[in-house]
C-alpha cells in the first residue's frame, strides 16, 4: 500500500514493509518508487524496507510548483521528515541510485538525522558546475544537463514521445566507445538504434506513470549551481561506512582514477567498487551486488 506524508505543499508518496534493520532506498532520474522493486521483494521478509517517490515525481508532484522548489536542501529535508515520522531509526541504510545518491549524501552530511551506513549507486556526493557541461558540445547540440537548464523547454522535447524516451534511457550499450559517445539530449533521450538491447522493465508503467510529463523531475537539474553554494552549509567528510557501486559500462557516469581518490577522500571509510558488465541501470541487472552491500 502506499502511504502518504504531509508536507508544507505536497504529499510524499512511500511505501515501508517487513520489521528489522532499516533499509531507506532513493531513486533517480527517469524512475519512481517502483524501481526498487525487485530488491524490495528481495529484502522485506528480513528487514524493514522503505521506498520513496521523491519530490516532483509523479506520486509526490507539487502542485503549481517553481524550480527552486527542487532545491537540494527542500530534497535533504523531504528525507529527514520521513526519517523522523517513520523512525527509522534501527542502524538504517540509505540506497541511493543516480539522483537518489546525491540526495542520500546531502542527508548524511547535514547530520540531522542518524545514518549506519550509505549504498551510493551509479552516482555520486555532488554534481559539478552546469559550466563544465556547457563545454561539451556534441553533433547533435549540447549535453542533456545543459539542456535540463530548461526543464520546460526539455519536457516538451521529450513528452512528444515517453515511449521512445524510456525506452532509449533504458536500454543497455555493452560495448561503448566513449570517444564517439554523444551525450546530447536528442541524442541521448530520444534517438537509438537497438530495440532489442532493453531492460527488463516494463516501459509502458513508466510512460503511463509520467503521462503528466517530465518538468518537475527535469527541475532537479536546473539547480546544480544552486544546490554547490546551499551544499557549503554542510559539506564535510563522513565518519559513516559508504559504498559506491559503479558500472563498468555506464555512459553517465564513467568511473577514472581521479573520480576514485576524490571520491575516497570524502570520508573516513569509503570504498569504491565498480561492477563488470554492469551499466547505469546496475540495480535492475545486478540486483546482487547492491542485496550483498545491505545483508
Amino acid at each position: 500500500m502506499i502511504n502518504k506524508l504531509q508536507l508544507d505543499d505536497f504529499e510524499l508518496s512511500y511505501t515501508t514493509e517487513g520489521e528489522g534493520r532499516d533499509v531507506l532506498f532513493l531513486h533517480g532520474f527517469p524512475s519512481n518508487m517502483f524501481f526498487w522493486n525487485d530488491i524490495k521483494n528481495e529484502l522485506k521478509d528480513k528487514l524493514r524496507v522503505t521506498v520513496v517517490e521523491q519530490r516532483g515525481y509523479p506520486l509526490s508532484s507539487i502542485e503549481d510548483s517553481i524550480v527552486s522548489d527542487f532545491n537540494i536542501e527542500n530534497l535533504s529535508l523531504d528525507i529527514e521528515k520521513l526519517i523522523n515520522k517513520l523512525q527509522l531509526t534501527n542502524n538504517l541504510i540509505i540506497v541511493g541510485h543516480d539522483w537518489g545518491s546525491i540526495v542520500a549524501w546531502a542527508v548524511a552530511s547535514r547530520g540531522n538525522v542518524k545514518i549506519e551506513k550509505l549504498v551510493l549507486i551509479c552516482g555520486g556526493t555532488e554534481f559539478p558546475s552546469t559550466s563544465v557541461y556547457d563545454n561539451l558540445v556534441f553533433d547533435k547540440g549540447q549535453h542533456y544537463i545543459s539542456s535540463f537548464q530548461n526543464p520546460e523547454q526539455a519536457n516538451e522535447l521529450l513528452s512528444q514521445n515517453l515511449d521512445l524516451f524510456f525506452r532509449s534511457a533504458y536500454r543497455v550499450t555493452p560495448k561503448i566507445n566513449y570517444d564517439l559517445l554523444d551525450l546530447s539530449l536528442k541524442n541521448l533521450f530520444t534517438t537509438h538504434n537497438d530495440d532489442n538491447k532493453i531492460h527488463n522493465i516494463d516501459i509502458k508503467s513508466l510512460v503511463n506513470h509520467f503521462y503528466s510529463g517530465l518538468k518537475q523531475s527535469i527541475s532537479w537539474y536546473s539547480n546544480i549551481d544552486f544546490n554547490l553554494e546551499l551544499s557549503n552549509q554542510w559539506r564535510r567528510d563522513l565518519d559513516i561506512e559508504v559504498t559506491f557501486l559503479f558500472g563498468k559500462n555506464d555512459a553517465a557516469v564513467k568511473l577514472n582514477e581521479k573520480m576514485i581518490k576524490r571520491l575516497k577522500l570524502s570520508g573516513t571509510n569509503v570504498v569504491v567498487k565498480e561492477v563488470n558488465n554492469a551499466d547505469h541501470w546496475l540495480p535492475l541487472t545486478h540486483k546482487e551486488s547492491v542485496i550483498s552491500e545491505i545483508i
